[in-house]
């Protein structure tokens, strides 16, 4: 026989003892059963469980004034610097005052020769009154004189033209009587409008004196200057209504600080003044800070106008806060609810199936809500199986969700690892992790080629 011949005849014949080899080891294996899927387990037990939200936010001062200027002028004086320490009525700012001062001065004058002038009025009304009196009782005499000769006229005894005299005279003086007195009426009703004139000079007075005592500015509280936005030389302005004024200084009282956070419009529904808070400062991270709800605005944020909406929340916190400084950042939880007694299970053991994909007798399960595709469940271990148990939860904190229904006391959950919660499935085999360990262990004290590969000890 030919040898090419041969060498093919020995080559089909070894391909054919290795596809044999090979499906007979196929078929060994298929005939194994599947090996338990290792698992980790937890006995469910009555705890607590702590709701919070959480949200980010700035550490500022619980009093802090901000001083602007009243009046625009130049500074002339800063005698603290920042970070001193200033008490309420400490001359803080001060600020150039010969402007005001003259404007005092000159009101000052203006009041003084109103009040000079009413003086003069009042003499002149007074003369005027006396010279009154001597011509009404001269009056008496002309009316008296016009009467007896009216009457000599009437009898004949004297002419025409002597009667004619006595009237006029008469007239002459009465006609100056009424002037006299309606000029004197004039100068009273003037002397009211002078008056009313050196009221208005005393308020310039007042204003003048108030713009004056601007030029010192004094702190309002006990604090520390934070910020100092001006120099000595420069010139400060009040605010308008488009345009704010020149902030010189900010003082704040750091003996209390705050925690200032921006809480997300669906939490705000869930705070309450006195909640207790966890907060912590990022230049500070290894420090836990404990503070309390001061304070929760009653609008939002107007300065959002988009997306979502924050609403201002205050937190005091407690201790010692001499290291934070206006301005950190800093992140808190608000507890906001706890829970006692209550069964509580890792969140990710609590997993969701299709419905489809269950069985029948847990489809009928009452917690089971028909008009839903996924079921909200758990597995549970039970005769070395994964049971797939639907559950109602509540709500949770960041590792632990509340069961309501489905599961109770003593119950063997499946909480790991979570590759294999995602796959598992109902009625798949399992083991406890912590068999599986114990076995290894077991082995590693009795297998001589584990043994002999452990390191001796030295």
């Amino acid at each position: 026989m030919h040898k090419g011949v041969v060498k093919t005849l020995f080559i089909i014949a070894l391909v054919i003892v290795v596809i044999f080899v090979l499906g007979a080891m196929l078929v060994k294996k298929t005939q194994q059963p599947p090996q338990p899927t290792t698992v980790r387990l937890e006995e469910l037990k009555t705890g607590d469980l702590q709701e919070f939200i959480s949200a980010p936010g700035a550490i500022e001062p619980k009093t802090k004034v901000e001083l602007s200027a009243k009046v625009s002028a130049r500074v002339v004086d800063l005698p603290f610097k920042e970070g001193q320490q200033v008490k309420a009525g400490d001359l803080v700012i001060r600020l150039d005052a010969k402007e005001m001062e003259s404007r005092l001065k000159s009101a000052e004058a203006n009041f003084l020769a109103q009040q000079a002038q009413i003086e003069v009025t009042r003499t002149q009304i007074a003369s005027r009154k006396a010279q009154l009196k001597g011509t009404q009782a001269t009056l008496e005499q002309v009316k008296k004189d016009y009467e007896r000769q009216k009457q000599l006229l009437s009898t004949g005894d004297i002419s025409q033209s002597v009667y004619d005299q006595a009237r006029q005279k008469f007239d002459e003086l009465q006609s100056q009587l009424q002037s006299a007195t309606f000029q004197i009426e004039a100068e009273e009703k003037g002397l009211i409008v002078a008056q009313h004139n050196l009221d208005v000079q005393k308020a310039k007075i007042d204003e003048a004196q108030d713009t004056l005592e601007y030029t010192t500015i004094r702190s309002p509280i006990d604090g520390v200057i934070t910020r100092i936005n001006a120099e000595v030389g420069e010139m400060v302005m009040t605010g308008t209504m488009n345009n704010p004024g020149t902030v010189i200084m900010i003082i704040a009282d750091l003996s209390k600080m705050l925690l200032v956070a921006q809480v997300d419009e669906a939490d705000v529904g869930k705070l309450a003044l006195g909640q207790e808070s966890s907060i912590r400062v990022k230049a500070f991270w290894d420090q836990i800070y404990t503070g309390k709800v001061d304070h929760i605005a009653l609008t939002n944020d107007s300065s959002q106008t988009t997306g979502t909406k924050y609403y201002r929340t205050e937190i005091l916190i407690e201790g010692d806060v001499s290291k934070l400084y206006s301005g950190l950042t800093a992140d808190v939880d608000i507890f906001t609810q706890k829970h006692t007694a209550i069964l509580k299970v890792p969140s990710q053991a609590i997993l969701t199936r299709k419905a489809d994909d269950l069985p029948a007798d847990i489809r009928s399960n009452p917690l089971v809500d028909t008009n839903k595709t996924d079921v909200t469940l758990v597995f549970c271990y039970r005769d070395k199986k994964a049971i797939a148990t639907p559950v109602k939860i509540g709500p949770g904190d960041t590792t632990h969700i509340i069961i309501k229904e489905g599961l109770k006391v003593g119950d063997q959950i499946i909480i790991g690892p979570y590759k294999v919660l995602d796959a598992l499935k109902h009625e798949q085999m399992v083991r406890d992790e912590k068999e599986v360990e114990a076995e290894n262990k077991a082995k590693e004290k009795t297998d001589p080629a584990v043994t002999s590969a452990e390191p001796k000890a030295s």
